[in-house]
């Protein structure tokens, strides 16, 4: 049983183009060379895999196909991401999330001027 965290430094994002499975995967990065491999599956009605430390400083997490696009715009938009491995007393409690953030901090506005 482990727990772990790093923050994600940089990523890279594949889709791969003569696979029937697998067919997009991301890989997230620290600074202290950890990594997260994040798989999508494409059948949503398919029970996901659970999110595993695949060897040291290495994690695999699994999510449906249709999450894709909610992970990768928050990769693109936020700012520090973090990968939370915790597999402690069989709970799957794994996740790339933010941190608190404060409330207003908002996206930048676009006035258009006349």
């Amino acid at each position: 049983m482990a727990q772990a965290s790093f923050e994600v430094k940089t990523y890279r994002y594949y889709n791969w183009s003569s696979r029937s499975t697998g067919k997009t995967n991301l890989i997230l990065k620290g600074t202290g060379g950890e990594t997260c491999s994040v798989w999508f599956i494409e059948d949503p009605t398919h029970n996901l895999p659970t999110a595993c430390k695949v060897a040291e400083n290495y994690y695999a997490f699994y999510y449906h196909h249709y999450q894709l696009d909610t992970i990768v715009d928050m990769l693109r938009n936020e700012s520090p991401i973090y990968v939370f491995f915790n597999d402690e007393n069989h709970l799957n409690n794994s996740r790339i999330s933010t941190t608190d953030e404060p409330v207003g901090e908002g996206e930048e506005k676009f006035i258009e001027h006349p």
